[in-house]
């Protein structure tokens, strides 16, 4: 085994150097040498630049038996999917007024789902839909005087939006004024 030391430092290439004595980077010359050209240069299409289009000279025209040819499909995908369908069994179930479940079976595999649940009603007026008021998040050194529930009462039988402040049950309120007002008169 041998070990060879590398000559000394007179005896080898210069280094290049990146930066000067004063830390700046080197920059190469103004001018440089032009770039080699290189041994092949790649030519254009010459002629017919249509070369690479693809479209046919031929206009196609649709038949009448085209509904019966899958164009977009492999025949044993097809003849698979005319299985499933043929094979697929839908019911649905009205199990109670307003509510139905659909249910499918396909090939020994089948699942059941209901209706979307129904969207929310038009009921702007009540307040338990509302956001509470902006009184009620920054509070005010003298708020309003709620109305009185005789007032929420008349309200809400002239069919209008209560006002902030009536008791949230004042439907039920109503009727019992209503029931009260009967017996008094009986």
């Amino acid at each position: 085994m041998s070990v060879s030391l590398p000559a000394s430092s007179s005896s080898t290439a210069p280094r290049p150097q990146l930066f000067d004595a004063n830390g700046r980077p080197l920059m190469p010359a103004a001018n440089p040498s032009p770039a080699p050209t290189p041994d092949y240069v790649a030519r254009g299409v010459d002629g017919d630049t249509k070369v690479m289009q693809h479209s046919s000279p031929v206009k196609y025209q649709a038949t009448r038996f085209d509904k019966d040819w899958d164009r977009g499909e492999d025949i044993v995908d097809s003849a698979l999917r005319k299985v499933v369908e043929k094979a697929t069994v839908k019911h649905t179930f009205h199990v109670a007024p307003g509510v139905r479940i659909h249910c499918t079976v396909a090939l020994f595999v089948g699942g059941c789902g209901g209706d979307p649940p129904p969207p929310p009603s038009a009921k702007d007026g009540d307040e338990r839909l509302n956001m509470a008021p902006s009184s009620l998040l920054a509070p005010s050194p003298n708020p309003p005087k709620p109305p009185s529930e005789a007032e929420c009462i008349a309200i809400y039988r002239d069919g209008k939006p209560l006002p902030h402040g009536c008791p949230v049950d004042t439907p039920n309120r109503s009727v019992d004024a209503e029931l009260r007002e009967r017996e008094a008169k009986h």
